[in-house]
């Protein structure tokens, strides 16, 4: 069962988010709040396994949120449902350890499909927001120094596969992959996988599947 927390102001929204999870056999609404000064204390509380995260929070900004939350090493794993989609919030939201961003315009089915996978521990991107980063020159001669296995292995990362996906895609080991993973961290100067991502998204690698 999936343990969820809603973090989400307007209430017709929250109501059709609650509507949406309930109907689901593996997933539960452990919480929700409507103020961003209540999310960390209620993730404290109900330790969730994903926050369901509006970045425009009255009280305290969502990005705030996220920062406290990689502050205390919390388990809980963040996927952002927001109005917002400038590339900026989304580099800062994965920088920060979100696990997940989701505009929201998208349907019911997406909601679910991202929560499911941010569950699982991957990455979701949706597609409108990975189109953001369509076009933008590498920064720096970082890209350059990557290898064309490197450079494979990175667009799968930006498409949110996990390592076992990535190895299994390619016909290479899991631990090759995670040593691949290791690098482009290094040279790319990420720190996590989310990093990652957004390094993925803003040299526009994302494979199509």
């Amino acid at each position: 069962m999936i343990r969820l927390l809603l973090a989400e102001d307007h209430a017709l929204v929250r109501d059709a988010l609650r509507l949406f999870v309930s109907v689901q056999p593996d997933m539960t609404l452990v919480a929700q709040c409507s103020d961003g000064s209540e999310v960390l204390e209620q993730v404290r509380l109900h330790q969730p396994d994903v926050l369901l995260l509006d970045l425009g929070l009255p009280g305290v900004d969502g990005l705030e949120i996220m920062a406290a939350l990689a502050r205390e090493s919390l388990a809980t794993r963040v996927l952002v449902v927001t109005a917002r989609l400038d590339a900026a919030s989304v580099k800062t939201s994965l920088a920060l350890g979100a696990s997940g961003y989701l505009p929201k315009s998208e349907d019911a089915e997406a909601l679910l499909a991202a929560v499911r996978r941010v569950a699982s521990g991957q990455i979701y991107v949706s597609p409108e927001v990975a189109m953001l980063f369509d076009g933008e020159s590498p920064v720096g001669s970082a890209a350059e120094a990557l290898s064309a296995r490197e450079t494979e292995v990175l667009t799968l990362v930006g498409s949110g596969l996990s390592s076992k996906e990535i190895a299994r895609q390619l016909g290479i080991s899991d631990f090759t992959v995670r040593k691949h993973r290791e690098n482009l961290c290094r040279k790319l100067g990420a720190r996590n996988a989310p990093e990652l991502v957004a390094c993925a998204l803003r040299l526009g690698l994302r494979a199509t599947h």
